[in-house]
């Protein structure tokens, strides 16, 4: 299971050039009715405020008996379902964004933006 959060720790340092923390949410934080939710979470620079990143729950079998999600196994025997549920979705641009920008600008990591570019904007004589 926790594969995931090396796959989501890869994304975003090595693409997103972002460090980030893994670890497992507590009874309290994990998704309701799995078994399990693990995270990858970061923190922004400008506020300082920590963001989670992206997870990933195992369910085990509560949703497969909820909602009666079966397979036949080799013996043809009805067996419930194990799932899992994995989320590294848009919000990691908005991370991307809100890490590696500010007021003055954005500065996108070299696997993002291959080439970099810079605006200078030029104003007219006598305009604001």
């Amino acid at each position: 299971m926790y594969d995931n959060l090396d796959f989501y720790s890869r994304v975003y340092q090595e693409l997103l050039a972002i460090p980030v923390c893994k670890g497992i949410k507590t009874e309290s934080e994990k998704f309701p009715g799995g078994l399990i939710t693990s995270t990858v979470e970061t923190w922004i620079p400008e506020n300082g405020r920590a963001i989670q990143a992206a997870t990933s729950h195992n369910l085990g079998q509560n949703f497969a008996k909820m909602f009666e999600i079966e397979f036949e196994d080799e013996k043809k025997n009805k067996q419930m379902v194990w799932q899992t549920s994995w989320g590294l979705t848009t919000r990691s641009i908005g991370i991307m964004t809100m890490y590696h920008g500010d007021n003055n600008g954005l500065v996108l990591p070299p696997r993002v933006a291959s080439v970099q570019i810079v605006i200078i904007p030029i104003p007219f004589k006598g305009k604001e």
